[in-house]
């Protein structure tokens, strides 16, 4: 899932605007200026989807959006994906008018991919009382609204698989050093008690110390350079980070000749990719932000063409592959860090 307050994903703007003039525009040039959305669906036959991403300025989220618009695509829907960015900040207000205004247009159906699962509530029930069905995509949509599904990750196996590559990487045996992402949020939680259930089954294996490093490089790589001093005698076997930014640390610790220490990121960037090959990086968990947006897209259609038996309910998790030497050749990141 994706890290809302520490966000390290790619600067690729679709609609990367204020809604206002987002919402503008799609009236004007979607539904031919004048025209109604529902007369305009009505004359084309096709279903039109409405997409809220709360930051299209973030790697892993632009990738997702533009999967979204090529499974739309494939499918025959109109998409139009908005942003939750003005001004250079994820904004909550943004998305609910970006929703409400979705609701005014009537969509036959919103994928929404929310910063603050609680606060977008409300205008999801909205949705809800004008029958527009509504598929959370990545994040999740708080109680109290309904959503056809979730799309997205489990970030408790998403630690699970985390902590495994850390005991493979080790032969079971040494101590651990884990950097968590930003305290708190969700997708940190879950992976923190995760690593750690995990690793306790190891009873060679030691998590020494925890770290925070935000989900951002410079802290990733601050914190290597601090364990590399404390744990200079060679005593620290592996770090393991909740996010890509890993792939920072590790090739700061492979240009200062480490050969001991093994590094185990989350997610597969393509800089995450490029330090599995040279040997910098163990390791990595997979979340494809590719995925997300094409099952999005796919169950809406579903849901929409009368095929809702075959939308994964209440929760459509997707496959979390581990990323190491032996199959990167295999896998290609799909997204920049």
């Amino acid at each position: 899932m994706l890290h809302l307050a520490g966000s390290h994903r790619v600067r690729q703007a679709f609609v990367a605007v204020g809604v206002v003039g987002v919402t503008v525009a799609l009236a004007a040039s979607a539904w031919g200026g004048t025209t109604s959305p529902s007369s305009a669906k009505k004359a084309s036959g096709k279903f039109v989807i409405g997409s809220v991403v709360n930051d299209l300025t973030n790697p892993f989220l632009s990738v997702m959006a533009k999967a979204e618009q090529t499974e739309a695509a494939k499918d025959g829907i109109t998409i139009h994906v908005v942003s939750g960015n003005t001004g250079g900040t994820i904004s909550i207000s943004t998305q609910i008018a970006a929703v409400q205004q979705f609701i005014n247009q009537k969509v036959n159906l919103i994928l929404l991919t929310a910063s603050d699962p609680k606060a977008i509530v409300p205008v999801v029930k909205l949705a809800n009382k004008a029958n527009i069905p509504v598929i959370a995509v990545n994040t999740t949509v708080g109680a109290g609204a309904k959503v056809v599904t979730f799309v997205g990750d489990d970030d408790y196996q998403y630690g699970v698989k985390e902590g495994q590559l850390v005991a493979k990487a080790l032969g079971g045996k040494g101590n651990v050093a884990l950097l968590e992402g930003v305290l708190g949020d969700s997708p940190e939680v879950l992976r923190t008690n995760a690593i750690k259930a995990t690793l306790g089954k190891y009873p060679g294996i030691k998590i020494v110390t925890q770290e925070v490093d935000n989900w951002t490089n410079a802290l990733n790589i601050t914190d290597v350079q601090n364990l590399m001093a404390k744990y200079s005698d060679g005593s620290l076997s592996a770090v393991v980070a909740e996010g890509p930014e890993m792939y920072a640390g590790a090739n700061l610790a492979r240009s200062r000749g480490n050969k001991t220490i093994k590094f185990i990121a989350g997610d597969y960037s393509k800089p995450v990719e490029a330090a599995i090959k040279s040997g910098a990086l163990y390791g990595t968990v997979d979340q494809d932000p590719a995925t997300e947006g094409r099952l999005g897209v796919q169950y809406a259609f579903d849901w929409l063409s009368g095929k809702q038996s075959l939308v994964k309910r209440p929760i459509a998790y997707i496959p979390l592959p581990t990323v190491t030497k032996a199959n990167v050749a295999k896998i290609h990141a799909t997204w920049n860090s």
